[in-house]
């Protein structure tokens, strides 16, 4: 019985804390407020498969330095608006997004 009255009387202890512990910043008298993420992502600027006009969107080098793997087997980076893409180079084909796995420095 002694037990379940120490283990009751920590967890209502450490709710408040734990409340504060999610929020990123707890400031004294604000309450903390989540902002929904979408849980579809936004449709880009080109569709995967589609065919872009050469000359049209610039093509991104030194990949290592957004933190993609190098470029080979005959694709290329291209910045297509504010997103990278995979671009197959003869054909210039979109064959991926790569936002994503981008570092922050993009």
């Amino acid at each position: 019985m002694l037990g379940r009255l120490f283990l009751a009387i920590f967890v209502v202890a450490s709710l408040p804390q734990m409340g504060a512990a999610q929020c990123r910043i707890a400031v004294a008298g604000t309450a903390c407020v989540a902002i929904p993420k979408p849980t579809t992502p936004r449709p880009g600027p080109v569709e995967i498969g589609e065919v872009v006009e050469r000359g049209q969107y610039s093509m991104l080098m030194n990949a290592r330095y957004y933190g993609l793997p190098t470029v080979s087997d005959g694709w290329v980076y291209m910045r297509i608006k504010d997103e990278i893409y995979r671009v197959d180079w003869r054909s210039h084909e979109v064959l991926e997004r790569v936002t994503h796995k981008a570092s922050r420095n993009w």
